[in-house]
């Protein structure tokens, strides 16, 4: 009996070890909205936390829209069958998704969203350094608009200077 308590404990203290540890990576960058001939740029700032031991990755967003506005979404993770849920209780969106890569390393993902009676259905490739994404946008079965987003990583102990820059005029486009 001996034997087998200090076994499970030994086991126990090995999958702790070896449990892969909660990280943050934090991102600036702009997503482009397409609907009809009305083109919508929004600069944003991301904070992005991957949680194994709950399962979630948290999300916090804020844009230029209105800097001082935070939204942020919990998704709950299955690493074993790399799917994932997301409700985000400020807008209403509900989506699933199929994750791609190594369980909490993750470097690619398919979403599906729907929110206000549209459809959003995204597919993105990530990276601690880098997120790329695009999409449809559809209502009514019909496609009414596109999204393209490119954001990069930077330090999170840049993350009050990143939100205030969110106030200041966007950067004339370079020629």
């Amino acid at each position: 009996m001996r034997t087998h308590l200090i076994l499970s404990l030994i086991l126990a203290t090995a999958a702790i070890a070896s449990a892969e540890p909660s990280r943050t990576i934090c991102f600036t960058g702009t997503q482009k909205v397409t609907v009809g001939t009305t083109d919508i740029a929004t600069r944003t700032v991301l904070e992005r936390t991957y949680d194994p031991a709950k399962n979630e990755i948290r999300q916090r967003t804020w844009s230029d829209k209105d800097p001082s506005r935070e939204s942020s979404a919990t998704s709950h993770v299955d690493p074993a069958a790399n799917t994932m849920t997301v409700e985000d209780p400020t807008t209403g969106a509900k989506g699933t998704g199929k994750l791609e890569g190594k369980a909490w390393h993750w470097t690619a993902l398919k979403m599906t969203i729907t929110a206000g009676g549209a459809t959003i259905e995204t597919s993105s490739t990530m990276t601690d350094t880098a997120i790329h994404q695009q999409g449809t946008i559809s209502q009514g079965g019909a496609k009414v608009g596109t999204l393209v987003g490119e954001m990069t990583a930077f330090n999170c102990k840049q993350l009050d200077a990143k939100k205030k820059e969110l106030s200041k005029p966007a950067a004339a486009p370079k020629k």
